[in-house]
């Protein structure tokens, strides 16, 4: 199989191919915002040409292209989103500017302490798009009110008249009794057309949680426009030189699935990229015998962090898109604006350094780079500091531009000379990393000494030595093709769906309704499966959501195949009480209150077979070069190694560079590095 993955972030596009006969081509971009589809075509060009083959040939022998993207994320981060309706139960239309009572919901943490900044959400769209219909269902799923249909024609010519682009439907405990919201569905396009998206919170988010769900088709009506325009050009571009395989893009709750669904469902798209960082981790970690892992993904503008536990993702327990809580499974992934491009700057108030989350992105970017920036970012300290030497394809580093930018915004200001203000910035910048990595495992019960840091993203080679001894972690990896490693992710996962039902009860149900809403989810998750991406069967699997009655902690529990009897929710109820106490301490499992089913849920999933490749023949026990590098205080003369030739296992002693085509590895004082025969680096921290 012949297969392109690609990431597209904020400051750079990545591409991974893997050819059939087991070859790769990595390529690397500058991102453009402007037009996205360009960003991804550039980096494809990249990576084609390493295996000496033009655009055409690249993507006409693609069987299939595996895409994470920030173009949803980003449009609702700069407020680019589409003008979209919404159409509540009538009495329900300040469901959302409500929200959740909660002021400090989606606050950072050093915010919720100032009640100053204390506010709900911004609004989405105004006020007047959202418009109640007459109709009321309730909470059995019984009608108490017919749709008035004539009425609910004049809400959707009220939005006409507001030349809305998308409309989401939210109908209370619409999810148990679905007609009202697929007769409004039926009406929409024939009062504003067939080209205008109408989005269902029945069939995009059946879930309890009246104002979840109807978040999450707001998000999705304001984004769909947007997502769907960038994925029709897109496809476009690859269509016209040749490509007719499928083109999948990357689930915010891991897999991949069809652009042609998620086009409509682009909430499942907003963190894409950080998951397939995950989904690859988890791949590799599998043929390395790591179970244990934390993800840590180094990028252009942002720092991220995952966990992976006995080899399976976590899930956020309350998914959240910046300060909008969602009712779709969302891989818990925890961000700060710390990244390559992450600009340095002197707090006056206070006289202290200060790193990111303001960044400088990818045009201009970093003062090295050349290209007019102007700020001192992390990458420009690396540079000056002689880690960083190159990024491989047409971009040159310029140091002189780097260490200018350095002397005007932090050196100067704060009295330091040029190594100790890029000493400075690199020790702000990873002290930050590191106490994001001790959020993630420390605060949550897990213990960092348990876990195998894997470091990845284009600036991961050269500051993973910093943050990752500190913890502690038994063990630190740059995973092969680090640079672009997310890409590879999305190349390697699988193709997945899900259905799901709310449907508050006391557990047990009965089984009978049990096994008949079990059969109506996994027929759904069959259809939705696409078959022309990754022919094979289809892997089913099975959860109920639980809780403690009347408890808000709700924990997924997987439920065994085929038929089920009242055993199998004994063992059920046995485990969720087991995993209750493990996640939550040792008794805290509140059993006197009984427990209670909210919800069961079915995932499907077709396997894309694609194996991390295994390093070809590699026999260097010397390096090729040396450089000098600014270590424990003072200019020193390090060896550097070619990445691709080292042989397998032999010790690279700190100081030193290992280069490869994107990116640098430094391994720092006390530490030696070993190329293991996947091609990751295996980092040690010696005895000092």
């Amino acid at each position: 199989m012949f297969v392109i993955g690609v990431d597209s972030g904020g400051t750079f596009t990545d591409t991974v191919v893997i050819a059939g006969d087991g070859r790769i081509g990595i390529g690397k971009s500058l991102s453009t915002p402007d037009r996205p589809a360009n960003g991804v075509i550039d980096s494809v060009v990249d990576a084609g040409r390493a295996l000496g083959l033009d655009l055409a040939a690249t993507v006409a022998a693609a069987d299939l292209i595996a895409h994470g993207t920030t173009v949803g994320l980003n449009a609702l981060l700069t407020g680019r989103t589409a003008r979209a309706g919404l159409l509540v139960t009538k009495g329900f239309e300040d469901t959302i500017a409500i929200a959740r009572i909660d002021k400090v919901m989606g606050l950072e943490e050093s915010l919720q302490q100032d009640p100053t900044r204390w506010e709900k959400p911004p609004a989405l769209i105004p006020q007047t798009a959202i418009v109640g219909v007459e109709e009321r269902v309730d909470s059995a799923g019984t009608v108490v009110r017919e749709l008035d249909e004539e009425q609910a024609r004049e809400a959707l010519r009220e939005l006409a008249r507001q030349d809305v682009q998308a409309v989401g439907v939210s109908l209370l405990w619409s999810f148990l009794y679905p007609r009202h919201e697929l007769r409004l569905a039926e009406l929409a396009r024939e009062e504003l057309g067939a080209d205008t998206e109408v989005l269902l919170s029945s069939e995009i988010a059946p879930r309890i949680g009246e104002y979840e769900r109807t978040m999450t088709v707001l998000l999705n009506a304001c984004l769909s426009p947007v997502v769907a325009t960038y994925l029709r050009d897109l496809e476009s571009q690859l269509a016209d030189n040749g490509f007719g395989g499928s083109l999948l893009v990357m689930r915010s709750g891991g897999g991949v699935q069809t652009a042609e669904r998620l086009a409509s469902r682009p909430v499942e798209t907003l963190r894409s990229g950080p998951v397939g960082g995950l989904e690859a981790s988890s791949a590799i970690g599998a043929v390395a015998g790591h179970a244990n892992m934390i993800a840590t993904d180094v990028g252009g503008t942002s720092f991220d962090v995952g966990l992976i536990v006995d080899g399976e993702p976590q899930f956020a327990r309350r998914p959240m898109v910046g300060r909008y809580a969602i009712a779709s499974p969302v891989i818990d992934i925890e961000s700060i604006g710390t990244g390559g491009g992450s600009i340095a700057w002197v707090d006056g108030a206070a006289g202290t350094l200060r790193v990111g989350p303001q960044s400088a992105g990818a045009d201009p970017g970093p003062a090295a780079y050349g290209r007019g920036g102007e700020h001192a970012t992390v990458t420009d300290a690396a540079v000056a500091l002689g880690y960083l030497a190159s990024l491989g394809g047409a971009l040159e580093l310029d140091p002189e531009a780097a260490r200018a930018a350095l002397r005007r915004e932090i050196a100067e200001p704060l009295g330091l000379g040029l190594e100790e203000a890029a000493e400075g910035v690199l020790t702000v910048a990873n002290s930050q990393m590191a106490d994001l990595v001790r959020r993630v495992t420390v605060q949550r019960g897990y213990d960092p000494r348990d876990f195998v840091l894997y470091a990845f993203g284009g600036a991961a080679p050269q500051y993973a030595g910093r943050y990752a001894m500190d913890l502690g972690v038994s063990e630190l990896v740059v995973p092969a093709f680090a640079p672009v490693f997310s890409a590879f992710g999305a190349a390697a996962s699988d193709v997945r769906t899900s259905a799901q039902l709310d449907a508050p009860r006391p557990f047990p149900p009965p089984l009978d309704w049990l096994g008949e809403q079990l059969a109506l989810l996994e027929a759904r998750v069959g259809e939705e499966l696409d078959l022309r991406a990754a022919p094979g069967e289809a892997r089913i699997e099975r959860r109920l959501g639980l809780r403690f009655m009347r408890q808000v902690h709700e924990l997924a529990v997987p439920l065994p195949d085929g038929e089920v009897s009242a055993a199998d929710l004994e063992r059920v109820a046995a485990e969720f009480t087991r995993e209750y106490e493990r996640t939550f301490g040792a008794g805290t499992a509140y059993t006197i209150a009984g427990i209670e089913l909210v919800g069961l849920r079915v995932e499907g999933s077709l396997a894309l077979e694609v194996e991390p490749p295994l390093r070809g023949e590699a026999t260097a026990t010397e390096p090729v070069g040396s450089r000098t590098g600014w270590f424990d205080g003072r200019w020193t003369d390090a060896p550097i190694w070619d990445g691709a030739a080292i042989a397998t296992d032999h010790p690279v002693t700190g100081p030193a560079f290992i280069e490869y085509a994107t990116s640098t590895a430094v391994v720092y004082p006390g530490q030696t590095a070993r190329v293991d025969r996947i091609g990751n680096m295996v980092f040690n921290q010696e005895e000092r």
